[in-house]
């Protein structure tokens, strides 16, 4: 049986993806909805297999160094940023992509 990866959800990072829910209710319920569920569905593949993920290099954030960080991408336009330790997955961002990555993303991110 595959090995899974305890998946811990920074407090800034439930934060963010709580301020992209709060917004997106207000345009549609139904669409927030899908939102939760879809990042709820992403951490459930971070548990399973973080490899699968792709580093996050594309980033415009000078303090993150190279493979870092990986990126989930879910509900076709956000992005769970992680980094990996020992057994554990750490999210420290959830991200519009559509948004300036430096906005998101502060110095203190590990």
């Amino acid at each position: 049986m595959p090995k899974k990866h305890k998946v811990i959800v920074d407090p800034d990072a439930d934060e963010m993806f709580y301020e992209h829910v709060k917004f997106l209710s207000h345009e549609s319920l139904n669409a927030a909805h899908r939102l939760v569920l879809g990042f709820k569905k992403s951490l459930v593949r971070i548990a399973a297999n973080p490899f699968q993920f792709p580093f996050a290099d594309e980033l415009d954030v000078p303090h993150i160094p190279p493979n870092a960080l990986r990126k989930c991408l879910f509900e076709s336009r956000y992005k769970a940023l992680f980094r990996l330790k020992d057994n554990e997955a750490y999210v420290i961002a959830v991200i519009d992509s559509r948004r300036e990555n430096r906005d998101a993303l502060g110095e203190d991110w590990c």
